[in-house]
């Protein structure tokens, strides 16, 4: 067994991460971020969103034709032996613009469902990048747990010979045996974990195979970073929000539009007996008994709530981001120290705690509580790198770097293109 795996595990994962306090540009890999934004494009949820951003350009489409079209009247009557009868034609006019109105509006609505969209390709990388953390980390301590388990079967074996030999007592066997049992245990533990975590990327990502080279490390180096949070403008939750703001106001004027006066006229011909008629008519609706002042008043009102909402979340992920940088950093600096000091004590192998025990110079109790503090340890840098990682991923996403990436990624979408 080599129990140096989850220090080297650490420090690769470091090459990426120890960057944060500086977080200087990586080198452009993009080719596997490009090949995971690709997967998760057959996602169902993003195919949901993707046709209702159709619907929203559709209903851009609608909002650009006339609303009013063209009236056909025409009457016939019998009166005594003549037969009267008029054609005609009318037009109700939008003198107040309200299908301006209303395209102005189906084009906020389409923004918004493009940050809709945005926003659920946001998460379904976040969760994605998560996933393959979460499945790093597991293995690692899922192979740690069965070395430590493979170790103490020989172990037990060894302990069993140097009883039947008399240089240790039944005490010895027990406490190896008690320990084998623990790793058992654990073994299985980190087992389900692991297989849980491996299927949870697998829900994300169908054609992802264990095997492949695809890991947080490399995904991560695609994407340009730096410590500024103005990207926190950008982010699509945010650009959501404050679509809905802009269509919530502009619906008050479409309600506006709606509820005033609109004029129709109408020319009409016709034969009443043997006499010629011609008639010119006008209507116009009179807002006397309701001028729908109250309705206007209250889509006003929401317009501002909606701003309000806006600002409140505008200045919570500004101090979101801000703090997932600050925990960001803080995790990376403790990974460097943790990897400096086992750096530092690479040279304790368990070769060297077996010495001892061989020798006499510490008994089996000891032995095992040391070899028990050795696995301790590193499965505590495991977590701290998957934390780290974690952290760094939120930090990612808080800021607006990870959107701001996808958003260029994602540009045909939102022309329009098929998924």
């Amino acid at each position: 067994m080599n129990l140096n795996k989850p220090f080297r595990f650490a420090c690769l994962c470091m090459a990426v991460f120890t960057a944060s306090t500086t977080l200087a540009a990586p080198t452009p890999n993009t080719g596997d971020l490009n090949w995971l934004l690709t997967q998760l494009k057959q996602h169902p949820n993003l195919q949901a969103d993707y046709q209702q951003l159709q619907s929203a350009a559709a209903s851009v489409r609608a909002a650009g034709q006339s609303l009013y079209n063209p009236n056909f009247e025409s009457s016939l009557e019998k009166e005594g032996d003549a037969n009267n009868f008029s054609l005609g034609l009318s037009q109700t006019f939008d003198i107040n613009d309200q299908q301006g109105a209303q395209l102005t509006a189906a084009q906020l609505m389409r923004n918004a469902q493009q940050q809709e969209l945005q926003l659920s390709y946001l998460q379904l990388v976040e969760q994605t990048l998560i996933a393959l953390i979460n499945w790093r980390s597991s293995k690692a301590a899922f192979q740690l747990a069965q070395d430590q388990e493979q170790q103490l079967e020989r172990l037990v074996s060894v302990i069993k010979r140097r009883r039947a030999a008399g240089e240790v007592g039944l005490l010895d066997e027990q406490l190896a045996l008690y320990s084998l049992s623990e790793i058992l245990n654990q073994t299985a533990q980190q087992a389900s974990a692991y297989a849980d975590a491996k299927f949870a990327v697998q829900a994300l990502l169908p054609a992802w195979r264990e095997d492949t080279a695809l890991t947080p490390e490399r995904l991560l180096t695609g994407i340009n970073t730096n410590t500024n949070t103005d990207n926190v403008l950008q982010h699509p939750q945010l650009l959501l929000v404050k679509s809905q703001w802009q269509y919530q106001r502009q619906q008050a004027h479409v309600i506006k539009a709606e509820r005033a006066v609109k004029p129709t006229v109408g020319i009409a011909a016709g034969k009443n007996g043997d006499d010629s008629i011609v008639s010119l008519n006008f209507s116009m609706p009179l807002n006397i008994l309701n001028d729908f002042s109250d309705e206007y008043q209250a889509s006003e009102l929401q317009a501002m709530s909606k701003e309000a909402e806006y600002q409140a979340l505008q200045r919570t992920m500004t101090f979101q981001a801000q703090a997932s940088k600050e925990v960001m950093q803080a995790y990376a600096q403790r990974v460097k120290r943790w990897q400096s000091i086992n750096q530092a004590n690479a040279d304790s192998s368990l070769e060297l705690i077996e010495q001892q025990w061989q020798s006499g110079d510490i008994s089996t109790a000891e032995y095992l509580t040391m070899r028990q503090q050795r696995i301790s340890g590193l499965l505590a840098g495991v977590e701290i790198v998957q934390q780290s990682q974690l952290a760094s991923v939120n930090w990612l996403t808080k800021s607006g770097q990870l959107s701001n990436y996808i958003t260029t990624f994602t540009r045909p979408l939102i022309d329009g293109a098929a998924l």
